[in-house]
């Protein structure tokens, strides 16, 4: 995996930057007509059509069911059917990959085979090339569930959990399916989000296999939606939990929990709901712990001695008394060592300040206010429509001076973008357009490496979020520059990854990336929305045309996507990151 690990984080920020990656928060994003949504609806259809001439099955099903997502705000039906093509599309390519691999008839080896890497690297046999196009398969399966999950989260599990029977052999089931865990805890979530009691239903399933630190906040959310089934699924945790068997291996996951319920009991009372877990199970729990710890010849696991102490006391008087004699013993041999090196005894400096608390005593002003924080609340001023003409001129000012003092410039670029969208939003034109100038006084106009175009997408957001029409040409000169650097960079990529995780055809393997890019990037750059939107409003059909003049077919798709979700997107609900 250092392949990834070195490579891809490279690829995703150039990415990340490429399809209008934004750093100033916009606190209210603008309304989109009736129109211009009209319109991007057919600009989702036309981008339909142009999925079907990728290279790779696997992009395909990736990028097609994140538009069935995006149309299910607005035709279900449609939605639908193009979701069961994909549906369709996937069982056929897994179906593929299974059918290929019985029939090299061995088993399936350890995981390392799974994965090649750069120059070589790796099993390059044709049963392990097999099983990394499986394992993006997968991750291919997250992303489907990820986009049907954002309307119908059962129907997303049931395909999740029934997907994986398409693949034959039981040993490489099983095998396939511990890369699972992690996601699919998260869309459990989502499923509590809509229908607790379903959560509960689903996630007695997932306990199976075990508890895991997921679990935990699968938990946290079933109980903030519905605090009677979070008792539930907490009691069904607590079961599980005792009947297994408690060692120094898992006393941290059962300290966590454990953690969680003192808390919560607390809390419950005040609020006149049903605690998470009972007292008695608490009880049990804590002297489960308590036991584990106690196994333990290092005593790790002491932090949760006040929970071990207020469910289960006659454990913590035994750890204490056991962290009483380690003392003792520690001290002995210490002294001991002590006066055979050298007879002399040496007091110890006194311990470090614990960690985030100030030692100089000279941060910020007299108050103690950090220039981060006065430039911070100085901008939220700003926003109160009561406040006079004369202390807003005086909360502008001061912030200017701040952000002068500002030793970073790309944060001082950000800073400036930032107050100039608060300036123009009170009506000040004039002196917004003074702030914008100074801040592309700070960009170089030809951007070279990653830093300058960083620096020119915040000042194309800024211009974005007051003066829109000067955003239209800075995106799309960089985006003609950026064309040659991230041809060069998939060449390069195509170059080393010998056995085709990252690019395949010439092609960037956008959809199995971490369980899904398109998802990360589409919804994880949500933050995106506003620059986009506020283009969008401004001119619909001259952001649909930037987002052509990208060369590189899968990015051009994702740049058009990230403008679909911003403008398609359900306006209530913020963009997750869970996938």
């Amino acid at each position: 995996m250092t392949n990834k690990k070195l490579l891809f984080p490279l690829l995703i920020v150039l990415l990340a930057q490429t399809v209008f990656s934004q750093t100033i928060e916009s606190k209210a994003e603008p309304e989109i007509s009736a129109a211009a949504k009209k319109q991007a609806v057919e600009f989702l259809r036309e981008t339909t059509g142009e999925i079907g001439n990728l290279r790779t099955l696997e992009n395909r099903i990736s990028f097609s069911s994140e538009l069935a997502s995006l149309m299910w705000f607005h035709d279900e039906k449609e939605a639908r059917a193009m979701m069961n093509t994909v549906v369709g599309d996937f069982k056929q390519l897994v179906t593929q990959y299974d059918s290929q691999l019985n029939a090299l008839g061995a088993e399936p080896g350890d995981t390392e085979v799974i994965y090649g890497g750069f120059f070589g690297g790796g099993d390059q046999g044709d049963r392990a090339k097999l099983m990394r196009k499986l394992m993006k398969a997968v991750s291919v399966r997250q992303q489907i569930a990820g986009s049907i999950a954002e309307h119908d989260p059962q129907l997303a599990f049931d395909f999740f959990e029934s997907s994986m029977q398409l693949i034959t052999n039981a040993k490489l089931r099983t095998q396939v399916e511990g890369q699972d865990t992690y996601f699919l805890t998260r869309l459990l979530r989502q499923i509590a989000e809509k229908d607790a009691g379903k959560a509960v239903e689903f996630g007695r399933k997932t306990l199976a296999k075990g508890v895991n630190y997921e679990h935990i906040e699968l938990l946290k959310k079933i109980y903030e939606k519905d605090a009677d089934r979070g008792a539930e699924f907490a009691e069904e945790i607590g079961k599980k939990l005792k009947d297994s068997k408690t060692d120094a291996n898992n006393y941290y996951m059962l300290g966590s929990f454990v953690s969680l319920g003192a808390g919560n009991l607390e809390k419950a009372k005040k609020d006149k709901k049903k605690p998470m877990f009972t007292e008695q199970t608490l009880r049990e729990l804590a002297d489960d712990l308590g036991q584990a710890i106690l196994k333990s010849e290092e005593l790790r696991g002491t932090e949760y001695l006040n929970e071990i102490e207020k469910f289960a006391p006659s454990r913590a008087i035994q750890i204490r008394a056991k962290i009483n004699r380690q003392n003792s013993n520690a001290a002995a041999n210490k002294s001991v060592y002590a006066a055979n090196s050298t007879g002399i005894a040496v007091r110890l400096p006194p311990p470090p300040p614990p960690r985030g608390i100030p030692v100089t005593g000279n941060e910020g002003d007299a108050s103690g206010v950090s220039p981060d924080e006065q430039l911070s609340n100085g901008l939220a001023s700003l926003q109160k429509k009561e406040l006079p003409k004369e202390e807003r001129e005086k909360a502008i000012a001061q912030a200017r001076k701040i952000i002068t003092d500002m030793p970073n410039k790309t944060a001082k670029l950000t800073a400036l973008s930032g107050l100039a969208a608060q300036v123009f939003k009170l009506g000040d034109k004039e002196l917004a357009a003074q702030i914008m100038a100074e801040a592309q006084s700070l960009v170089n106009p030809h951007p070279k490496n990653y830093q300058d175009y960083l620096e020119v997408w915040i000042l194309a957001s800024g211009y974005a979020e007051g003066d829109t029409e000067k955003a239209f040409p800075i995106l799309e000169d960089t985006i003609f520059r950026l064309n040659t650097t991230l041809g060069a960079f998939i060449k390069v990529a195509e170059f080393v990854d010998v056995s085709g995780e990252m690019i395949e055809d010439g092609e960037v393997q956008v959809g199995s990336f971490g369980g899904s890019m398109v998802r990360g990037l589409t919804g994880g750059l949500g933050m995106a929305n506003g620059t986009l939107r506020n283009l969008a409003k401004t001119d619909f059909a001259k952001t649909r045309a930037i987002t052509n003049r990208f060369e590189q077919p899968e990015i051009r798709i994702l740049a058009k996507m990230l403008v679909l979700r911003a403008v398609l997107g359900d306006e209530n609900k913020p963009e997750s990151t869970e996938y």
